[in-house]
């Protein structure tokens, strides 16, 4: 069914309980039988929020910011995917295959496209290395 309110849009109720809405800006809203929603914006831009509390962002070129109930954040560009934790840690994967995982404590761990392990370093907050595991053979 479907009913009209110029004020709020055009709103039609789908047989499986979804609802969407098109609103007289150019929003469409779909409210979906498990209480998640998707908004998509006349620029494109798109926002969903699902039951479990996860967010997802997308904006007008593509990139996609997932927030996560845990505190953990995704972040996917046409480039690379990235994993950011609650601690500060963050996990890279790039398009090519190339890994890079930066630890909050200065850490920073590189692997190839094929996995292996190219760079082991600890830096300072200036960037400088003060410590290379790949050399440190104690």
């Amino acid at each position: 069914s479907s009913g009209i309110n110029a004020e709020y849009g055009e709103k039609t109720l789908f047989p499986t309980n979804q609802e969407e809405t098109k609103f007289p800006d150019g929003r469409v809203e779909i409210k979906y039988p498990d209480n998640s929603t998707k908004v998509t914006f006349p620029n494109g831009e798109e926002k969903s929020v699902y039951s479990d509390g996860t967010i997802v962002t997308v904006d007008k070129t593509g990139q996609r910011l997932i927030l996560l109930p845990n505190g953990q954040r995704e972040v996917h560009t046409a480039a690379f995917k990235r994993r950011e934790y609650p601690d500060g840690t963050s996990k890279t994967v790039y398009n090519d295959g190339r890994q890079e995982t930066v630890h909050s404590n200065g850490r920073i761990r590189k692997k190839d496209s094929r996995g292996v392990l190219v760079s082991d370093v600890v830096v300072d907050a200036s960037g400088k290395v003060i410590h290379d595991y790949m050399t440190d053979r104690r």
